[in-house]
């Protein structure tokens, strides 16, 4: 069977982000796991191709067929967004919550494209005060309504420490606490690689 590839999103505006460590210590988790697994983190304001235009392709992303893509965009940095993302068999998001919401450039990243998203099993961390709650909420009902990914149920929400939120202080991703979240962790990289499976299954069986 080809190698599973899984995309991690980083959700944050902020180099360095406590995103960046809590993807560190997750990053781990995923490769303890399934040492077989290719992972691809994507910082969204500064991975190569990063930050995208918000400026969005004159014509909607629905109307371009499946077949056409990534050619039929006629933004290049929007065409190699389309190519990586549908190179991926898998996805994982982690982001802050700003403001009892998700970042801007998370929603820009999402709606650049749309068929590339439609069926993609996907798992959600969120980061906060309270864990996210409100950006979760969120992120399940555009990503799960209007891109129809096959969202994971095992999502995990990390209460950060206050210093973290209103310091210059990050995570570094060694912090014993995040132990906590480790169980959390396994049974969402569980349920994505099953669902992973049983969605190349369902394509060979077509």
């Amino acid at each position: 069977m080809p190698r599973i590839k899984i995309g991690v999103i980083l959700g944050s505006t902020r180099t360095p982000s406590n995103t960046q460590g809590i993807s560190t210590y997750f990053q781990n988790i995923l490769l303890t796991s399934y040492p077989s697994l290719e992972v691809e983190i994507i910082h969204l304001s500064s991975s190569p191709g990063h930050p995208l235009p918000f400026q969005l392709d004159q014509t909607v992303p629905q109307a371009h067929p499946l077949s056409t893509l990534p050619d039929a965009y006629s933004d290049s940095m929007v065409r190699q967004w389309s190519s990586t993302v549908m190179g991926w068999d898998g996805l994982i998001i982690v982001t802050p919550q700003y403001n009892w919401g998700y970042p801007a450039i998370l929603k820009n990243a999402f709606d650049h494209l749309y068929h590339e998203w439609t069926g993609l099993p996907v798992g959600i961390i969120t980061l906060g005060g309270h864990g996210g709650t409100k950006c979760l909420e969120q992120l399940k009902i555009v990503l799960g309504g209007g891109l129809h990914v096959d969202l994971v149920q095992s999502n995990v929400l990390v209460q950060l420490p206050r210093e973290l939120i209103v310091s210059e202080k990050r995570l570094d991703g060694d912090e014993s606490w995040l132990g906590d979240y480790e169980k959390g962790m396994r049974s969402l990289v569980d349920e994505l690689v099953e669902r992973i499976e049983n969605r190349r299954k369902m394509k060979t069986e077509e």
